[in-house]
């Protein structure tokens, strides 16, 4: 009878052990497993190396092709993993579509990333082949090293690093992400405050018609004022994209301009077309329509008076329906706008799908003119094709005479930039409003 308990307590034992420690979907270690494998072997490795792998889009593939066809895509991803390092080394899967290696000794990581690459960016369910794409960052340990979770951060920053870089397989971990890293923290830590101590301002610049050289439109951005220095969008933006703050700050930002405007219609008894940037994390929200559309109606304002803008890589998300949501966007009476254009992501079956009325030209398009190359071809052809398709067009970033005088040449539609005016804040918007209808 001892002996027949004694087992039944070894067989739970060993249960309870899988269930901590085994991925019940790939048979790999989970995340559990990878910490305490892992910390033994920093112990005794002088010389180690962690690699953080996922699946690009993998949601994507779990919509079209089913939960249960994920799961064996995960299982072959493991067993390509396994097949591809040393049986030495350690692989488990950490969560959902990610994947932890960690690798003993001197590795070449050029060739054990693309091994991984070949292995993976093609694989086989059974006599159905399919093509992936996947990510890596990878962190070389310094050899005192004993911290298992900070070492997993450092690998994961380097795999964040190269998201949306479609030809880099891998980033490799450097001191300047650390940095990065510990700025990253400490935004995060100031945001909310932030929004609550009104940091966050809103400044407009004027678009001006290439033919009457008239003020019509202005675009509405963001600066964030902290204790007298400035932060630029550029370095909280991305923070705000990845841990969805965006979406509250995108709601401050409409609910400002929606004020502005009012108090311009009481004081101007006119108001110009503002343009809005609305980020795709806002967007594939649900309610995010009737959301702006109440803020709207509070500040009584026409959504004729307003524009939606958004990003070109916003519309090459296969996450949300951005066709269907441009759609409703555009019923409710809103035009919409594409910003920095011609960065490579969209095509022109896009501009035929999407419901758009305004193409905003990358300055980086216009920072060429003057010279002889093949961007200026690319800009004229892009001016031609916005004709064709009867969309506006407003060309970014022009600071000097002959870019404007090109751009009229060119029948671009509207210019904004440095050469008529630097980004104003609201008062100093007003009194150019005033000027700029005095000249008229």
């Amino acid at each position: 009878m001892n002996r027949r308990y004694r087992k039944l307590r070894l067989e739970k034992r060993n249960r309870l052990l899988e269930l901590a420690y085994i991925d019940p979907i790939t048979g790999l270690g989970n995340y559990n497993a990878y910490l305490v494998r892992t910390k033994e072997k920093l112990q005794k490795s002088s010389k180690k190396t962690m690699i953080i792998l996922d699946i690009d889009k993998f949601k994507s593939f779990n919509k079209k092709y089913g939960h249960m066809k994920g799961n064996i895509l995960l299982k072959r991803v493991g067993e390509e993993i396994k097949q591809s390092v040393r049986k030495t080394d350690i692989v488990c899967r950490l969560a959902n579509d990610v994947f932890g290696i960690f690798l003993e000794g001197e590795v070449d990581v050029e060739n054990i990333t693309e091994r991984l690459n070949n292995k993976i960016s093609r694989i086989s369910i059974g006599d159905i082949w399919y093509n992936l794409r996947i990510s890596m960052g990878v962190y070389i340990c310094d050899k005192d090293e004993r911290d298992i979770q900070g070492i997993i951060d450092k690998a994961i920053m380097a795999h964040d690093s190269i998201k949306g870089k479609y030809h880099v397989p891998y980033g490799v971990f450097t001191e300047e992400f650390e940095q990065k890293m510990i700025r990253e923290s400490e935004i995060e830590n100031m945001m909310e405050d932030a929004i609550k101590n009104k940091e966050f301002e809103v400044y407009y610049q004027p678009q001006m018609n290439t033919k009457t050289e008239k003020m019509e439109g202005a675009e509405a951005l963001v600066r964030w004022k902290k204790e007298g220095n400035v932060i630029s969008p550029s370095e909280f933006i991305p923070i705000f994209e990845k841990n969805y703050f965006i979406i509250k700050l995108d709601e401050y930002v409409y609910k400002r301009v929606c004020e502005n405007m009012q108090e311009m219609k009481k004081q101007l008894k006119e108001i110009p077309k503002i343009s809005v940037n609305i980020s795709k994390e806002s967007l594939a929200e649900k309610d995010f329509l009737e959301k702006y559309m109440n803020i709207t109606k509070q500040y009584d304002i026409s959504p004729s008076n307003l524009e939606i803008e958004i990003t070109e890589r916003t519309t090459v998300d296969n996450n949300i329906d951005m066709k269907e949501i441009l759609e409703k966007i555009k019923e409710k009476g809103f035009s919409i706008a594409i910003d920095d254009f011609g960065t490579g992501y969209s095509s022109l079956n896009m501009l035929e799908m999407l419901p758009i009325d305004m193409i905003k030209i990358d300055k980086s398009f216009i920072d060429r003119i003057g010279e002889k190359n093949e961007t200026i071809n690319l800009l004229e052809i892009i001016l031609l094709i916005s004709k064709k398709l009867n969309l506006k067009t407003v060309a970014e970033g022009v600071e000097k005479r002959e870019q404007v005088e090109y751009l009229k040449k060119e029948n671009c539609d509207f210019i904004q930039g440095y050469f008529y005016a630097k980004p104003l804040d609201f008062d100093a918007l007003k009194n150019y409003i005033k000027e700029n209808k005095q000249k008229q």
